[in-house]
């Protein structure tokens, strides 16, 4: 047989401080809980890679170095093009509530931030005019997958531009 506490014991627990501590600890408890979320929502550490995919063999000027093998695998896996050349590369530490700006070439820069806590938007500025937003899941990027943008050459037929972002290795 189950006894239910009357007012007047509910009372006494409020008045020997059991209940100010059981509302305490449970202020503490959702604050830790508040807090866990924001430690997961920290700084993220991204490697930004500009790409050129072309037919052609490597030009002898510039100074293009081959893409990563495992990059240049899951390119191939959806585009057509045989080589695949870093014309760029840049780290950036994004914060959470603090955009970055980062500028590959004279014709493109990514704006990058925390959209929420699992989400990072990514803003492509062509030419500095914006050209495309989209976002990308933060734990999909740790799992090692790629956010990609592309798009055609306007200066050369046939190749293309991209845009890798993928989360630093340590």
């Amino acid at each position: 047989m189950t006894t239910v506490p009357s007012r007047k014991a509910l009372r006494g627990l409020a008045t020997k401080g059991w209940l100010p501590a059981c509302v305490f600890l449970a202020c503490c408890c959702a604050a830790g809980l508040a807090g866990a979320a924001q430690a997961q929502a920290g700084e993220l550490n991204l490697n930004a890679v500009l790409i050129w995919g072309t037919d052609e063999a490597k030009p002898k000027e510039g100074s293009y170095k081959e893409l990563d093998a495992k990059v240049k695998k899951k390119l191939c896996r959806i585009f057509r093009w045989k080589n695949y050349f870093v014309i760029k590369e840049e780290k950036i530490s994004l914060a959470p509530k603090i955009a970055k700006r980062l500028k590959l070439s004279s014709k493109c820069e990514l704006e990058l931030k925390y959209a929420d806590d699992d989400t990072v938007e990514i803003k492509l500025f062509g030419e500095g005019r914006w050209t495309k937003t989209f976002k990308q899941r933060i734990d999909a990027l740790k799992n090692g997958e790629l956010a990609v943008l592309a798009g055609d050459d306007k200066d050369k037929y046939d190749d293309a531009w991209f845009v890798v972002l993928s989360v630093s290795l340590p």
